[in-house]
């Protein structure tokens, strides 16, 4: 059975973001393993797409990944109309969910004083939420972020000619690659993930084959480096 993959998009006049979340979907999509099943632009960018809303279908946990472009920072991001933060009934992982990324603007940023674990109450069975510490940008040459971010996840270990050449590395390494291609020095990518002793996460792959959730007896590791 193929993993279902979708795009969330806010461009504010910039439609490298709509490109940067529609090119992790439609790389993904072009695959037999995967199918792109979820696209929502500008209004279509609804709160209810991520917080638990009554007799409201949550969008974004009918896909198994997702990429993001919104404007964020430390406690939330937004969606058209609105905001959703830490304090929002935020269940990342209900139902499919397993890996969250944006490019939101300091989501992932973590301090001292401003610990990023604001963000574990929002993890159901959500395995990474993948981000920035600091401030990241869009259209100045991060058109295709996402498209860099599914090829090293997964296309180019499930593409037609990977007898040949297969890249075969975990997502986190995958996200930072991706950054790294399209962001300066000055910015920080980031992630957050959860584990158990039966779901270890540190090296995992973006599959079609389904892995085990990290639900019981979890703990939660974040790190971060340069673009």
């Amino acid at each position: 059975m193929a993993k279902y993959v979708g795009s969330w998009w806010i461009k504010d006049g910039i439609d490298g973001r709509r490109l940067e979340a529609e090119g992790f979907a439609s790389t993904l999509g072009g695959l037999a393993e995967f199918d792109w099943t979820q696209n929502h632009g500008e209004s279509d960018v609804k709160q209810s797409d991520f917080v638990t809303t009554t007799n409201v279908t949550q969008r974004s946990d009918t896909v198994d990944a997702m990429q993001m472009s919104s404007h964020g920072w430390t406690d939330g991001f937004l969606v058209w109309g609105g905001d959703v933060t830490t304090s929002e009934a935020v269940d990342f992982g209900k139902n499919d969910l397993e890996v969250f990324a944006t490019h939101a603007c300091d989501l992932l940023h973590h301090s001292s004083d401003n610990s990023v674990g604001r963000w574990i109450p929002a993890f159901q069975r959500l395995h990474y939420m993948l981000g920035f510490h600091n401030s990241s940008y869009s259209g100045g040459g991060q058109n295709s972020r996402g498209t860099w971010f599914a090829m090293y996840a997964a296309w180019l270990y499930y593409w037609s000619g990977s007898w040949l050449f297969r890249v075969d590395i975990p997502l986190r390494e995958a996200w930072a690659e991706a950054n790294e291609i399209v962001e300066g020095s000055n910015v920080q990518w980031a992630y957050l993930r959860a584990q158990t002793p039966d779901a270890p996460t540190y090296n995992e792959r973006l599959r079609a084959a389904e892995t085990t959730d990290p639900v019981s007896g979890r703990s939660f590791m974040t790190a971060r480096g340069t673009c």
